[in-house]
């Protein structure tokens, strides 16, 4: 059995790359013939539940060097960052008799192999949502990893043409793999009590929409609420329900502007921030919505689309290349565009006739494929060296 150790996120603040592990844990734990062992490496201070996510599918072990702001986290940070040393860890990882480390971000480890994860090229595309320093670091970063991993793993095709203009010269080390999200399906004898008790909780009307998305400014709310404000105007009410940590750490002022505009132009009766929220709420609302809006300007592969694919429900995406590869029957809209996206949500017929079940309906083999991918490209490392 190889064993495959993992750094998780546990921060709510990043929901996508929280499920993104949950997933990948989870079609590994499905795999038929499996032949690798996960190991998730987690702080001594992560909430319990957090905690219990990643014990369901995978050995859990527990460290203050990864508690943020820890003497353990200082030491390591310092002498990996200052003499890009990797003692510390290394120490860890031949005592749990790690073979590979995937997606951790680390890389110059002399005891065991390393695939790394790069999510998106945000920064190449939007520059102007981060600073310059931020902006260096990325780009010292991604090629750090791209030249120092054994290999670089990118969730869509989409992201693998930007790498290949990013950094051309270590495609033989690149490899793509779609996840695959799980739901939580809601039982059918139960749904018009739930969507009641959903409704009373959140005090909800019977139609809304849904805008699952952190509040990051990249992920575009404005342009969706600047279309409810013109829909109003014209007679037509239609009511938002978001959700998503209430805070931008790269524009700290995003969230007051947000509620600035939704109290300027009165539309506290059409636009609803719940803030983070119960996971299992979170399928409720995507279930019991019109339909699920990603108006983001920029994503690497979306874990919000891919619920919404498990679930067989209609979605309003922005005009990305990465959401037509990865949901080419949505409802697509002009990412900068009010009025194009004004035209989708008006559109009632459009809207209530969708039908696409077929990623619901054959889940289980593409969670089986998503892991069997992943477990082939830990094999290639292990055995073939892929440098």
């Amino acid at each position: 059995m190889i064993k495959v150790g993992f750094i998780a996120p546990v921060s709510q603040e990043w929901m996508g790359g929280l499920n993104y592990f949950k997933n990948l844990l989870f079609a590994i734990s499905s795999l038929e013939k499996k032949e690798i062992e996960p190991i998730v490496f987690i702080g001594k201070k992560v909430k319990k539940d957090v905690k219990e996510m990643y014990s369901q599918y995978a050995k859990v072990i527990e460290h203050s060097m990864f508690d943020r702001n820890s003497f353990q986290w200082y030491m390591w940070k310092i002498l990996y960052n200052k003499f890009e040393t990797t003692y510390v860890l290394e120490q860890l990882l031949i005592k749990e008799k790690i073979d590979i480390l995937s997606h951790s971000n680390i890389v110059g480890l002399n005891i065991c192999k390393t695939i790394n994860w790069i999510p998106d090229f945000q920064h190449i595309y939007l520059p102007e949502m981060f600073s310059k320093k931020e902006i260096r670091k990325r780009n010292n970063d991604f090629m750090n990893m791209i030249r120092k991993s054994d290999m670089i793993v990118l969730s869509s095709y989409d992201a693998l043409k930007d790498l290949n203009s990013f950094s051309c010269t270590e495609k033989n080390k690149v490899r793509v793999l779609q996840f695959v999200s799980q739901v939580n399906i809601v039982s059918e004898n139960k749904v018009d009590q739930n969507k009641e008790l959903l409704q009373k909780k959140y005090l909800l009307p019977d139609n809304f929409f849904y805008l699952p998305n952190q509040f990051w400014k990249h992920k575009n709310h404005m342009l969706v609420f600047e279309a409810v404000r013109e829909l109003k105007k014209k007679g037509k009410d239609i009511y938002v329900v978001c959700t998503g940590y209430l805070h931008d750490y790269r524009n700290t002022n995003y969230v007051k502007q947000i509620k600035e505009f939704i109290s300027k132009n009165e539309l506290e009766n059409n636009i609803r921030l719940l803030g983070l929220v119960n996971y299992e709420d979170v399928f409720l609302l995507i279930k019991f919505s019109i339909a699920v809006i990603n108006p983001s300007l920029f994503e690497g592969w979306s874990s919000t689309v891919e619920e919404c694919k498990s679930m067989g429900k209609n979605m309003i995406l922005s005009n990305l290349g990465v959401h037509k590869e990865q949901y080419p029957e949505a409802l697509f809209f002009e990412k900068n565009n009010v009025s194009s996206l004004i035209e989708v949500l008006s559109n009632d017929t459009t809207l209530m006739n969708f039908n696409c079940t077929k990623y619901q309906n054959n889940i289980e083999n593409r969670t089986k494929l998503f892991g069997e991918n992943f477990q082939r490209i830990v094999l290639e490392v292990f055995y073939n060296n892929a440098v």
